[in-house]
């Protein structure tokens, strides 16, 4: 039988469709049609995913990942019972046992594949992406995103007219997309700049009615230590909780919840105002995006036919309402809005169909593994051949003579040198010499064929990441066991988990809180900066860092760049030396960061600090500064290995 699939990839769940001759429809990756998209890693070291993950997960939560589809072109690993997998590893295995079944249940497998990922999501994001399905071992595929896909399934259902303008909600598990689209007969047209919120759909509703539910128990849940087995499995059994109530509150006026803690269950009902009150800035702020949307494209609400609404969170009655109100268009949502974006990808799958059948089929590439190697603790995975490639620009050989300037070292050829006050401090560069790629140096005022030289462009201003607020683009995260994805450190608010906390004000206030492991990091999140002229020009990383409470665990700082390459340092020693009180200002010359795998060109991630605590310090003035390893404070790499 010839058919084709469309794949949803969900951050979380996963959903398949097939279309041929009859149509499209869903196909039954569990008595639910859907699956989580979740994976687990088990104790003999195979990778399950969906609901066979969450059944081998039940007695060990730490051993499941969730979200990891926000994380997708983090290099840092998730950590799943000792074993380290890379975003995309994770998505690759579920991908591969979504279509496993859907090959199983088809009896062969599909001629053509079509899969979905948000519009929101740019080059660098839809680079990595490509990573999935080579992993899975899927030669061919096609990729839409999923408003798109949304929007093809919808003309299917009611026929849309040519050049007819709708908008697409999509709310999903993780993210929200807004696209507007204008409808051709056998194509869509994007019009403006599709928009959305990276990390805002149901997991944050989620997330929202836990924070209800623990102020209901005067703090009850956020005592649980996540460290503990059963803490553990009473956190783990809650959120489940949660995720039933927010489906139960689409329907009901208020459910009843047993929530299981330790010291026995406490019973707690919910209304669903006071769910629309909690989730209602998030809403807002989903109406907000499809606003600008709308704007980008240059359209006014009555030249839209209706607002579509997709994506499995879009279910909860406060969206509607809400989207209703601001544009006073109609809004149209499928009977099961789950269902909508792998029926669309179906549909255009299908397409192909209409081609002759193929006389051979292609052989098979050769099988990869879908999973990234176990590590015996965290690490960030850098192959050899990204260190190999990693290299710091062709050496200049200058000759150079002792002045009497204090120590600094001076090129023969030159007779003068500019001061660059940074912070303070003189940074001493020379001007009037340079060096040809042989290593010989011109003297100035010679002709070109004795080499004449042009004066050394300007060092780049200093690269503030955070000063003592967080500098755009860059963005302040927090994680840990509790959530390797990480939970995002907005304005001035506090994130909290268990393991560390932090506090953005007047600078960066971080508090690891001892016995697990929990990082901080300051990142681009979808793209990544070319920052090769701080390393070219004998950079460092400079920051200022006050210890409130001196801690006893390991501590390390790193960078990281476009997966799979990263760089980390080991500071324990360095940190645990830092005077109690006072603020000290450290300087790591960047090339310490580049020979251990940094790629300078391709970095979004430039600092990042991982302890295992307890330890409590406030961060500020954080910089990537040009000529700083030349500083005599600087760091000597050997003292950071």
């Amino acid at each position: 039988m010839r058919y084709a699939v469309g794949i949803d990839l969900g951050t979380t769940f996963t959903a398949a469709a097939v279309g041929d001759a009859a149509g499209t429809r869903m196909v039954a990756l569990s008595p639910e049609i859907v699956v989580p998209s979740v994976a687990c890693h088990t104790p003999d070291g195979t990778l399950l995913t969906g609901a066979a993950a969450v059944t081998s997960a039940a007695d060990d939560p730490a051993r499941l990942g969730r979200g990891y589809k926000r994380r997708l072109g983090d290099p840092t690993p998730l950590m799943l019972g000792g074993a380290a997998y890379s975003p995309a590893a994770l998505m690759a295995a579920q991908l591969r046992t979504s279509l496993d079944q859907v090959a199983h249940l088809m009896g062969g497998p599909p001629e053509s594949v079509v899969l979905t990922c948000p519009a929101i999501w740019g080059p660098y994001r839809r680079e990595q992406f490509a990573e999935v399905p080579r992993l899975a071992n899927i030669a061919e595929y096609s990729l839409i995103t999923e408003p798109e896909a949304a929007a093809r399934h919808y003309s299917r259902e009611r026929t849309l007219g040519d050049g007819e303008v709708v908008a697409v909600y999509d709310l999903g598990g993780g993210t929200l997309d807004t696209t507007v689209l204008r409808m051709r007969a056998d194509s869509m047209e994007i019009l403006g700049t599709p928009e959305g919120i990276e990390h805002l759909g149901g997991m944050d509703f989620d997330d929202a009615l836990l924070a209800h539910l623990d102020e209901k128990l005067d703090g009850a849940i956020s005592r649980l230590d996540p460290i503990d087995p059963v803490a553990a499995d009473a956190l783990a059994r809650i959120r489940a909780l949660c995720v039933r109530a927010k489906i139960e509150l689409s329907t009901e006026p208020d459910v009843t919840l047993a929530v299981p803690l330790p010291s026995g269950p406490r019973e707690v009902t919910v209304t669903r105002l006071e769910f629309n009150a909690v989730i209602r800035p998030s809403v807002e702020l989903t109406v907000s995006a499809l606003r600008r949307t709308i704007a980008s494209a240059g359209l006014r609400d009555d030249d839209l036919s209706a607002v579509l609404l997709a994506g499995g969170s879009s279910r909860v009655p406060l969206v509607t309402q809400l989207v209703f109100e601001e544009f006073d268009r109609p809004v149209r949502v499928t009977q099961h809005p789950k269902f909508t974006v792998a029926l669309g990808a179906a549909a255009v799958a299908a397409q192909v169909l209409d081609k002759p059948a193929p006389a051979v089929a292609p052989a098979p590439p050769p099988v990869e593994p879908a999973v990234a190697p176990a590590r015996a603790r965290r690490r960030w995975l850098v192959p050899a051949s990204a260190a190999a490639v990693v290299v710091v620009g062709a050496l200049v050989a200058t000759l150079m003579l002792t002045g009497d300037d204090g120590g600094h070292t001076v090129d023969a050829a030159a007779n003068t040198k500019t001061q660059e006050q940074t912070r303070g401090r003189t940074t001493t560069t020379t001007e009037g010499a340079t060096a040809s790629a042989s290593g010989t140096v011109a003297a100035p005022g010679t002709g070109s064929a004795q080499g004449s030289v042009e004066a050394p462009p300007p060092l780049p201003e200093p690269l503030t990441v955070f000063g003592d607020k967080l500098t755009p683009p860059y963005r302040a995260f927090i994680a840990s066991p509790e959530k390797w994805d990480g939970t995002e450190l907005v304005g001035t608010s506090t994130a909290q988990h268990a393991a560390i906390s932090a506090t953005s004000g007047d600078g960066l206030r971080v508090t690891w809180h001892g016995g697990t492991p929990g990082q901080v990091y300051l990142q681009t999140v979808n793209s990544t900066k070319d920052l090769s002229p701080y390393v070219d020009n004998k950079g460092a990383l400079r920051f200022d860092v006050l210890v409130h409470e001196s801690g006893s665990g390991t501590t390390s700082i790193a960078a990281h760049c476009r997966y799979p390459c990263a760089a980390e340092l080991n500071v324990t020693e360095l940190f645990q030396r830092l005077p109690v009180g006072k603020q000290t200002e450290i300087e790591i010359p960047l090339s310490c960061f580049t020979e251990m795998g940094l790629n300078k060109a391709f970095v979004d991630t430039p600092f990042l600090v991982y302890a295992q605590g307890p330890l409590d310090v406030t961060f500020r003035d954080i910089q990537w500064v040009a000529g700083g390893e030349d500083d005599p404070n600087a760091i000597p790499c050997s003292d950071l290995s």
